[in-house]
């Protein structure tokens, strides 16, 4: 499998002094990431853009919020 840093970013009302976005990072292990992404995303469209540097973007809208998944390729298992 290869191993991928992952930073998910979720749209978030700015109210009350919150940020628009919530980012999280954490490292994953797939062979797929739109694979990964269609299971914590299974009724949404996806919009893919993979560059030449083995970077993967996913967008999306979950509820009515914009998601952004990025991978960042760096081993592999």
């Amino acid at each position: 499998m290869k191993l991928y840093e992952l930073v998910i970013q979720h749209q978030q009302p700015s109210c009350g002094g919150k940020p628009p976005f919530r980012t999280e990072i954490l490292d994953v292990r797939t062979d797929d990431p739109v694979a990964y992404v269609r299971g914590l995303e299974p009724d949404c469209d996806l919009d893919i853009i993979q560059s030449d540097d083995s970077t993967v973007i996913i967008k999306t809208t979950h509820n009515g919020a914009f998601v952004k998944y990025e991978f960042s390729r760096y081993g592999e298992d």
